[in-house]
């Protein structure tokens, strides 16, 4: 009996667990991808590329993988700050609100700017 591991309960839920690793695996994958869009074909590409460019993002699966390519990095970003301030014990004050927050705030930020405003 005194063998016995002691079970603690998740304080974090599986679903937000798996926003931050699919955060930072997303991230990894097409984040090269973009730089790569973003910092030599959009500014050093012709009208047809750039133009070509614009109307995929304006299609329903651009706005979807603009999307996802907001948000999830968003998700892990905020929690490696948290686990950075951890490491040099900085706590703050209701720091999981304060990473969820932000984290869902950029969210719903994103999902206005992409499927409500356009």
């Amino acid at each position: 009996m005194k063998n016995q591991k002691i079970q603690t309960k998740n304080t974090d839920g599986k679903i937000i667990k798996s926003l931050f690793v699919l955060g930072g695996t997303w991230a990894a994958i097409f984040l090269p991808i973009m730089l790569i869009i973003m910092a030599f074909m959009i500014p050093f590409a012709d009208v047809a590329t750039r133009s070509y460019i614009l109307k995929i993002a304006n299609t329903e699966i651009g706005k979807i993988f603009l999307f996802l390519m907001i948000s999830l990095p968003i998700w892990y970003g905020l929690q490696q700050i948290l686990t950075i301030l951890h490491e040099h014990k900085i706590h703050p004050k209701r720091e999981k609100l304060l990473t969820l927050g932000l984290a869902l705030a950029w969210t719903l930020h994103a999902i206005y700017l992409l499927f409500i405003r356009m």
